[in-house]
């Protein structure tokens, strides 16, 4: 059994667009951790980026799986801590982007979005603004994919429509006379 001890940086899909892993960054190198049913709905209510974890693993099926975890601030000793930005992101997220991952959206290719949404903004460097994770339905199936950026829906998203949106809340997100959201 190992550990590994890092800063949570997101969820990550299963092929059939089920959120099962997560992925901590430990310095340079990156781990893709894969949850057990019993951690996955806690844990998703509770993680945000930029949060410090602990997470005891085991190599099994090809991949590492968690047996145990622990979430600390980021005020703890980490071996990779936070940037200022990271952990003001870890407490409140400024722009939500939530991908649908079920049903038609995930047909749609709602698994492919989502992950191209996730590289877009970890390559444009809006890691500390954006936070990108997948949803369950958002009930707009005859629409699909389906992506809901702060609670504003975008109907048969993607890619190329989406960045222009995310770089005006980025924008303002970075502009210190508005919020994420503010129009």
């Amino acid at each position: 059994m190992e550990i590994f001890t890092g800063v949570f940086v997101g969820f990550w899909p299963s092929s059939k667009g089920k959120l099962k892993f997560i992925r901590i960054q430990d310095g340079a190198q990156e781990y893709q951790v894969k949850l057990p049913k019993y951690m996955r709905a806690g844990l998703m209510r509770e993680l945000v980026v930029g949060m410090g974890v602990k997470v005891a693993v085991r190599w099994h099926d090809h991949s590492w799986q968690a047996t145990d975890i622990i979430l600390f601030s980021g005020t703890e000793s980490l071996v990779s801590p936070p940037t200022l930005a990271q952990s003001m992101a870890a407490t409140h997220p400024p722009c939500r982007v939530e991908v649908c991952q079920k049903g038609n959206c995930r047909k749609q290719g709602g698994v492919q979005l989502l992950q191209e949404l996730s590289e877009m903004v970890r390559a444009q460097g809006w890691e500390e603004w954006v936070f990108v994770e997948g949803s369950g339905c958002q009930k707009a199936c005859k629409t699909a994919p389906n992506v809901r950026i702060n609670g504003h829906n975008y109907h048969r998203a993607q890619v190329a429509t989406l960045m222009p949106e995310l770089r005006v809340q980025v924008q303002r997100i970075t502009s210190p006379h508005l919020g994420c959201g503010d129009k």
